[in-house]
């Protein structure tokens, strides 16, 4: 049965192989009777497709990005987008108003002061609410402020005078009491030095009167006795830092009781680079004109809110030069004076003149 079965299933496979050939032949002279080719004058046949050899320069032309020119309006060029032709902006609606399309060449500004024209021409996003305030090359000023400043907004190594992004973070001040003790005849004086605790400064008047006056003041006295002309200490951490210039008697009147004395006055130049300053201190002050004897080595914390800088602080010590940024080998700033609360930076402005800003701390 098994084997019937197999026959039966080849006859007939065998059938329809021969019916799709007798159809496949029939369809053949069929076509090619259709097109049968005829003779035309010359004794050629022609085939070719017209503007066939068209087609390869097309595909390749196909293959390239398209370069469109910018339109111009004015004297202003508008940048064409590839994609939409323009770039397009709406204004936000208020309410249930329809957004109303803005045409960046010809309507007003849409962040004033800045045209609109600026971003175009920098290439920067005008879109944004907050776009004046945005950084495009996080070089730490914004949009409005480069455009202030005349500086390119996307080129980080183009930005606006970095004074303005200079911040005082805090002072480091060292106090130190000098303290004009002591004569032993002409041209023999003797002084004493005391370095004070950090606190010091910001303590108040009677506390800093009780300390001066006290007993665990760690004074250093001079060697020996000197005279006008010679450092006063010849060892220690203020070894020829200062100088006895000379001293002078002079007749002062007490506010309280109107009456007169005279007091010994030492003129002393400070020596350090920074300072070459010239001040006066009296002999053997009482507990309440101590205070005002005191100086001060300041030093301020300074951190610089751009160009790569942020998150770095560096010191200055006062009356010293400083570059900006940091990293510069140039030193145009100046560090005039520093205070608890802020500080004076003298410097060259764009002109070329000398210019100060006071800084206040934070």
């Amino acid at each position: 049965m098994k084997k019937s079965y197999e026959k039966i299933v080849l006859i007939i496979a065998v059938l329809a192989a021969a019916g799709l050939a007798f159809m496949g032949f029939t369809k053949l002279s069929a076509v090619a009777q259709d097109f049968v080719s005829e003779s035309v004058s010359g004794g050629k046949n022609d085939t070719a497709v017209a503007g066939a050899d068209k087609l390869a320069a097309t595909m390749e032309s196909m293959a390239k990005p398209a370069l469109l020119e910018s339109a111009v309006i004015g004297e202003t060029k508008r940048p064409v987008d590839n994609f939409a032709g323009v770039a397009l902006y709406a204004k936000k609606p208020e309410g249930n108003e329809i957004a109303k399309p803005v045409d960046p060449i010809l309507d007003p500004p849409v962040h004033p002061p800045i045209p609109n024209t600026w971003w175009l021409e920098n290439n920067v996003n005008l879109g944004f609410a907050d776009s004046p305030a945005r950084d495009e090359d996080n070089d730490g000023f914004s949009n409005l402020e480069e455009f202030e400043a005349k500086t390119l907004p996307n080129d980080a190594q183009s930005f606006p005078g970095l004074i303005n992004k200079l911040q005082f973070v805090k002072q480091e001040s060292i106090g130190y009491f000098l303290w004009f003790s002591s004569a032993l005849g002409p041209e023999k004086y003797q002084f004493k030095i005391a370095q004070l605790p950090a606190a010091f400064e910001a303590a108040p008047q009677n506390d800093k009167e009780a300390f001066l006056s006290g007993s665990s003041l760690p004074l250093v006295r001079t060697k020996d006795y000197i005279g006008s002309g010679a450092n006063i200490f010849e060892e220690g951490p203020y070894k020829d830092r200062f100088k006895l210039k000379s001293v002078v008697a002079k007749e002062i009147t007490n506010d309280a009781t109107k009456l007169k004395r005279t007091i010994e006055f030492a003129t002393i130049d400070d020596l350090s680079p920074n300072k070459k300053e010239t001040f006066e201190i009296p002999r053997a002050p009482n507990s309440k004109e101590r205070p005002a004897t005191v100086r001060y080595d300041r030093t301020a914390v300074l951190a610089l809110n751009a160009a790569g800088e942020q998150g770095k602080e560096f010191k200055v010590t006062e009356n010293t030069p400083f570059a900006l940024p940091f990293s510069n080998s140039e030193k145009k700033y100046l560090l005039k004076t520093v205070t608890a609360n802020s500080i004076t930076v003298e410097y060259k402005d764009a002109s070329g003149k000398t210019a100060t800003i006071d800084i206040k701390k934070n």
